[in-house]
């Protein structure tokens, strides 16, 4: 009995030993890392005419970054061969319990199959597996650009009978025919984490979410815009969040990378691109411009980046280039998270303002001034088409063929935490509502013909559909 006892006590120390090697092995080479982990919630982005952004997460080893040098591989062969390193990337973080790494990939082939690697630059984090995507034709190209949008989608739970989950597996299934994902607001809705079953914290929220949509954004050009949901920690307002860290939009701004900076708007709020036959602009509905929804001293307390005129200032420049390059880009596409005018949703949705009088009194008049197309929103939770608009929100015409105006969607049927909305009343303009959970899409033929549909979470199959013609 004593031999049994002195073997396992020298047993327990032989193993003590070995790990305290390890550690001091680990020391030596600057890291503590006993199991090393795999790159996490990948993601493509565009970066300008010729370049896509690969970002990721990795967990960090206590406190400190453990991808000091992020780089990436990337090759028009599916076995790398031939490949090129990109250059070295950036790295920050918001809170010490998560790292997002970006890494440009820039002077890319236009309409181009490129594979990519994300490699292991330290001995915590490994390689990642194989992974591809497409880059956007260039401006002119006349090939048909198809679009997916998103949003208010967020993770699964009790309350919305699991909502955001068909729709994510729509997504999957609609993803190769997409050339490019839009979600404009309410991503994760990590700060609902406190009201609603079960309950998480707010990084494990962002993270599951992130992690959920990563067979689709490691694959796709995936872009976001910011949504109320995104301002702070938490919905009730940002004096609950105990770490100062978690406000004024930072997790949305350490975990996605836009084209901000190359297309001269701010970061991940306010940007634009082209992409073939098309123009997106992805606006900020909640800060920036007089009396925002949650600008600072409202609830939620953004904002301002650039002040109140910054965001409306870059606006009118980008729209009056686009509407002067419209011979090679016809079409002009604005996105925004919050609608300006649509139907009444019944109670509880209709607790909070549905419809943004002051986004509609910034945005509109730039909206006419150089005839977008399209403004599609988001944050009421179903979707709604309206007939084409004036800046009252009236209909200036019943059909979709040369019609003045612009024509207004919102689009937050993704699968909400809150819940999906009904309808109370509609407004004169209405052509559609439709109140499960999905996706649209807006399929640019060619220069002077379009086609929106909305489609089922539940069926992937098309529950509205309208054909649009501007000869511009």
């Amino acid at each position: 009995m004593q031999l049994n006892s002195f073997s396992l006590h020298n047993k327990m120390l032989f193993v003590l030993l070995i790990v305290l090697q390890c550690i001091s092995l680990a020391q030596v080479h600057g890291r503590f890392c006993l199991f090393k982990r795999s790159p996490e919630q990948l993601r493509v982005a565009l970066r300008g005419p010729n370049g896509v952004t690969v970002s990721w997460r990795t967990s960090g080893f206590f406190g400190s970054n453990d991808t000091p040098k992020p780089q990436v591989e990337y090759s028009t062969s599916s076995t790398l061969q031939n490949s090129v390193l990109s250059p070295i990337g950036t790295t920050s973080n918001y809170n010490k319990q998560s790292f997002f790494h970006n890494v440009g990939l820039l002077n890319l082939a236009a309409s181009t199959k490129y594979y990519y690697r994300i490699l292991a630059t330290t001995e915590c984090v490994t390689q990642s597996n194989i992974y591809s995507f497409t880059t956007a034709p260039a401006a002119g190209n006349t090939n048909g650009v198809n679009i997916t949008f998103v949003a208010d989608l967020g993770t699964n739970n009790l309350i919305n009978g699991g909502g955001a989950s068909r729709t994510k597996a729509a997504l999957s299934k609609v993803a190769p025919y997409t050339n490019f994902f839009v979600h404009n607001g309410d991503i994760s809705y990590a700060d609902d984490y406190g009201l609603l079953l079960p309950p998480k914290l707010y990084e494990q929220s962002w993270n599951e979410f992130q992690n959920s949509m990563a067979a689709i954004t490691s694959e796709n050009i995936y872009m976001t815009g910011p949504g109320n949901h995104e301002v702070t920690c938490f919905q009730l307002g940002d004096s609950f969040c105990q770490n100062s860290d978690a406000r004024n939009f930072s997790a949305y701004l350490h975990r996605f990378r836009m084209p901000g900076a190359e297309s001269g708007g701010y970061k991940n709020l306010w940007y634009s691109f082209d992409y073939g036959l098309v123009h997106v602009v992805v606006i900020n509905t909640e800060t920036d411009f007089p009396n925002a929804p949650s600008g600072p001293g409202t609830t939620l307390n953004g904002g301002n980046f650039q002040g109140l005129t910054g965001q409306l200032n870059w606006l009118e420049n980008d729209l009056q280039n686009a509407n002067n390059s419209r011979d090679q880009v016809p079409w002009i596409i604005v996105t925004g998270h919050r609608p300006f005018y649509g139907s009444a949703p019944k109670f509880p949705a209709s607790i909070v303002s549905s419809y943004c009088a002051s986004c509609a009194s910034a945005f509109i008049p730039l909206i006419l001034k150089y005839n977008v197309d399209f403004y599609i929103s988001a944050h009421v939770h179903w979707y709604e088409r309206l007939y084409p608009i004036d800046a009252n929100g009236n209909p200036v015409a019943s059909d979709y063929v040369n019609s003045p105006g612009f024509i207004h969607i919102t689009n937050g049927a993704g699968g909400a935490e809150e819940g999906a909305a009904q309808v109370q009343s509609t407004i004169p303009a209405s052509a559609k509502i439709v109140t499960g959970y999905g996706y649209a899409q807006l399929q640019i033929q060619d220069a002077s013909n379009a086609r929106l549909s909305f489609f089922s979470s539940d069926s992937n199959q098309e529950v509205d559909a309208v054909n649009i013609i501007r000869d511009h």
